[in-house]
């Protein structure tokens, strides 16, 4: 969890409306927080909304991969770290890591793939150079 560049993107509870009948976070919530956490880091990389409204950009999930470690329950704190794999042209590549606050535990991590597209053309683009420059700057290494 310590490392300069990993970026804390999402800090919350684990409401019991998120809990399945195994008194647990059900899995459609992990994705959400880690939606949460996506939004945030894609911000700190500089691909917020106004930069993607003013380019005419969106962003779409090619790839995920999430492993479950440890279960999260009812008023569990919750704390993601983000940070990047790597990019190429067309593909950004990141890592969500969730900590349960209290005890440090790694609870779940997802491995994500992203392309940025031209919203009327709806095909893929290449990212800008200063956003290929700002992924580099978080990715660990």
């Amino acid at each position: 969890m310590d490392h300069p560049k990993k970026f804390c993107s999402y800090k919350g509870a684990v409401l019991t409306n998120e809990c399945d009948s195994n008194n647990h976070m059900n899995v459609m919530y992990y994705i959400n927080k880690f939606e949460h956490a996506g939004r945030s880091f894609s911000h700190e990389l500089g691909i917020g909304p106004q930069f993607l409204k003013e380019q005419n950009l969106g962003i779409a999930v090619v790839e995920q991969l999430i492993k479950y470690k440890r279960e999260v329950f009812e008023d569990d704190i919750l704390n993601i770290y983000s940070y990047a794999v790597g990019s190429t042209n067309k593909v950004m590549h990141f890592c969500h890591e969730m900590y349960k606050l209290e005890t440090n535990i790694l609870s779940a991590t997802i491995n994500i793939k992203l392309v940025m597209f031209d919203m009327d053309k709806r095909k893929s683009v290449n990212i800008p150079d200063h956003i290929i420059q700002s992924i580099q700057q978080h990715t660990l290494g």
